[in-house]
Parts: structure tokens; sequence; C-alpha cells
């Protein structure tokens, strides 16, 4: 009888443990989702006016587009990286870079804003901490805190995290209920679009308002580390996105009904803390808006945390994949967690934080994460052609089949062969793309920014793999290359 082989003594497998389920999915996913409302609230309201629901609306459609598509994905390829592994399997290597490259800055980004909304809130119990200097220095403080939670496990962080959210939850409930029970006045403002709000500001305010649907990616860089990934992320997707579309919609038009949006543009204080001022409009306000302070600190702490969660496990897999150095997917010996990327991108946005000004970070949002939404769409269209014989636990509802006209072969010819063109995929990238594109064209600091950050990965990519060529390494595109999940228990 044959023994199996066994491994030399001293020789332990490492790799990312599996030991996060549901809630911690859903804890993550949720935090780096519903945290855009507490950022974001007042800034949309001052750009879009009473339009500011609509704008949130714009938003909502190229989210759920966007996450039914990472539903879809995540449930069929259970490992850490997301629309690196996606666009690996389906362009490449180089397109898989772009992708991944585009996230670590949205990434980094997420960190550092969520840190600074969160003491943004802070300040509503503390006002010295309104001052720039000093709400740079205590961002930097949290920021490195996380850091070194994150270092300790992804479990230990997940813990942390979900129940944060829980409490999030159960105090928003109590704001809207008590809002719309007590204080809310349907047609409070009134809309004249053209003039109140301008088209220029209405279209600035959704690509500001499309922030607060950024984060769905964080369920898929956590899918390495899931347990039952096939079943659980597909749920937790589903969860998140009802939670937060009703949040969010529910706080615009809440906002709305119980103040002036000139409120809001006479209180330059509102942007960061706008869902405490609107808090303290209601019944007992000073009490519901030191509550609201409370779940705005906590979420976008767990959010800061997603952040630094998602940057280093996408560059974990970029290492493995060979695109970056492999120094990025040392694992820690106890822990077993990439600590080395964990400290290099969260030192990034400890020197983005240091700014102190969130409308001037918020200007580098978008940027990158749109870019690799629009790169999972098309590799949803992609994969349903180029892997057929996979699993999908999940599938997009809707989809055209046609034939390849463009193909001479007898095959194609006779209809043997058919290229199904998922519908939810197509419009998914056409508004990423269309969204993508008003942050180019009306987020100046964004676009010089996020033009340097894929300039500055363009060149790091292309001399890292051109060193390991001359040394040796494997080709660019090797299937040796592939990215591999660790066991599903």
């Amino acid at each position: 009888m044959t023994q199996p082989a066994q491994r030399p003594a001293g020789r332990k497998r490492q790799g990312l443990r599996r030991n996060i389920g549901i809630l911690g999915n859903f804890a993550f996913g949720y935090a780096d989702v519903a945290e855009g409302i507490y950022f974001t609230l007042g800034l949309v309201v001052i750009y879009a006016g009473a339009a500011a629901t609509y704008a949130y609306l714009f938003g909502t459609t190229a989210y759920i587009l966007t996450a039914f598509c990472y539903a879809e994905l995540s449930s069929s390829y259970h490992q850490a990286g997301g629309a690196f592994v996606y666009a690996r399997k389906a362009f490449g290597q180089r397109i898989a870079f772009l992708a991944a490259w585009a996230l670590l800055l949205d990434y980094v980004v997420t960190t550092a804003i969520s840190a600074l909304a969160a003491i943004g809130y802070l300040g509503y119990f503390i006002p010295q901490l309104n001052e720039p200097l000093l709400i740079g220095g205590a961002t930097a403080a949290a920021i490195l805190l996380l850091m070194s939670l994150n270092i300790f496990g992804i479990g230990e962080s997940a813990k942390f995290s979900y129940f944060l959210v829980l409490f999030n939850i159960v105090g928003v409930a109590t704001i809207l209920v008590t809002g719309y029970l007590f204080s809310y006045r349907p047609g409070l403002n009134t809309i004249h679009f053209g003039t109140s709000p301008t088209v220029p500001n209405f279209l600035y305010a959704i690509t500001i308002a499309m922030s607060s649907y950024l984060g769905i990616e964080v369920i898929s860089q956590t899918a390495g580390e899931t347990r039952r990934p096939a079943k659980n992320i597909p749920r937790a997707v589903f969860l998140i996105s009802a939670a937060v579309v009703v949040a969010t919609l529910s706080f615009s038009t809440l906002a709305l009904g119980v103040r002036s949006y000139q409120d809001f543009v006479n209180n330059p204080t509102s942007i960061n803390d706008p869902v405490a001022f609107l808090a303290l409009a209601l019944p007992n306000g000073w009490i519901l808006a030191g509550l609201a302070a409370i779940l705005g600190m906590s979420v976008l702490l767990v959010a800061s945390n997603a952040g630094i969660v998602g940057a280093s496990r996408i560059s974990y897999a970029m290492s493995q994949d060979g695109v970056i150095p492999k120094a990025f997917g040392r694992l820690h010996k106890k822990y077993s967690t990439p600590f080395i990327s964990i400290v290099a991108f969260s030192s990034v946005s400890v020197a983005l934080a240091f700014s102190g000004e969130l409308s001037l970070v918020a200007e580098l949002y978008n940027f990158g994460a749109l870019i690799a939404y629009v790169i999972v769409g098309l590799s949803l269209i992609s994969l349903r052609n180029k892997e057929k014989a996979v699993f999908r636990p999940f599938k997009t509802p809707g989809s055209i089949n046609i034939k390849p006209f463009w193909r001479k072969s007898n095959e194609a010819l006779e209809g043997h062969e058919q290229y199904s063109i998922p519908i939810i995929g197509v419009l998914c990238v056409i508004a990423d793309l269309t969204i993508w594109l008003l942050v180019v064209i009306l987020h100046p600091l964004g676009r010089v920014f996020g033009s340097i950050w894929m300039g500055f990965g363009l060149l790091v990519f292309f001399a890292y793999t051109r060193i390991r060529k001359t040394k040796g390494g494997p080709p660019a595109d090797s299937s040796s290359a592939e990215v591999r999940p660790g066991p599903t228990p």
C-alpha cells in the first residue's frame, strides 16, 4: 500500500487561516461601505442641495450593479486578491496589476479618510480637535493602533469590527425612527435643477455620493480567510447591500426633511460630523447628536481597519503572483498575517492623514476603486465564457447569448459555440466608467495624484518583472504564478 508523501520535519506549510465567518464578512464590508454616509452627507447636501437624495440614487445604482458582480466572482473564486485574482484569470497579469494597484490607492485613502472622519466626530466632544494639526496627529495615532491590531490577526480584527457594527446598526435605527416620527417635514427643501443645484455642482455631488458605496471589494479580500466562502460571501454581500442602501437613502432624505440645506452651507463644520449635525435638529438633539458622534467614530474606525485588511491582502496576492517583491507576502511566524504589507501601506495612510483636511483627502477617493470596478465587470463577462466549467454558487440574473459571428470556423457558424453576455456585468462597466470619467473631470487633485500613483505602479511592475526575468524567475503569465487558495475546511 502506497504511503502518502511526508513533509520534511520542521517544514510546516504557512498560509492565511480561514477563521472568519459571515458576521466577520458582514462587519468588514458593512463598515467599509456604510461609513461613507458619515463623511459624505455634508458635502453632498452642500453641492446638490435639495437634490442630494437623487445624487445618492445614482451612486446606489452603480453600487448594486458592482455588488452583484462581486457576489458571483467572490463565491466562485475563494482566495485573497479580489479584483486582482479575477482580472488575472480573465486578462492576464498586466491588467490584473492595474486593477490591484488602483485598489491599493483606494485602500490607503480609505484608511486615512475614515480615520480622519472618526477623529472629526471625536471633535464633537473635544472641539480643540478641529485644528488640522491636532486632527492629523490623532488620526495617525489611530491608524497605528489599528495597524498593530491587524498584525495580531484577522480573527481578532473581525471581533473588534462586528461588535462595533452591531452597535452602529442599533444606533442608526434609533436616530432614523426618532427623526421620521417626530421631526420629518416633506417639502422643506425644493429642487430647481439648473440653478439650485447647478448641473456642475450636481455632477460633483454624484462623485462624492459614490464614495458612500465604495468598499464592497473588501469582502473578496477576506475570501481566503472565510469559512464556507461559497455560501457566506454572497450572503454577506446581499446583507451589506440591503443595510447600506436603506441607511444611506434614509439619512439623505431625513437630512432634507429636518434641516434646510442652507444650514449645511452656513455651518462648514457640518462637513466633519454631518450625521451629528443632523441629529441636533431632532427632539433631545444633544443626546442623539452625541450618539451619532459615537456611532460615526465606531463605524469609521472599523472602515479604517477594513482598509488596512484590504491593502494587506491584495498586496499579499500580488506578491504571491510575483508582480511586487516577495517581502510583501511574508507572513508573521506566530500570527500568520502579512505584517510587512500591513506596516508599509498603513504608513502611506498615516502620511495622508497628517494633512488633517477631510475635504483634501476626499479629492483622492474614487479614482482607484472605480478603475478596479470597471475591470471587475469586464472580468465577469470574460470568465463567464473563458471558464464555463467553474461552479458558480451564485450567478447574476439575466444574460444574452450571442453567436461568434466574427469567427469563421464551421463550429461557430453551426451554432455549437455561443457567448454568454451577463447584462449586469455590461451595465456595471457603463455605470462605473461614467462616474470615473466625472471624477477625472471634476476632481483635479484626484486626477493628478491618481495618475502619478498609477504611473509609479506601472514603473515598479515593469522594473520588477524585468529583474525577475533576468534572474531566471518564472515568466510573467506562467501558470505556475497562479495565486492558489488555501484549503477549505
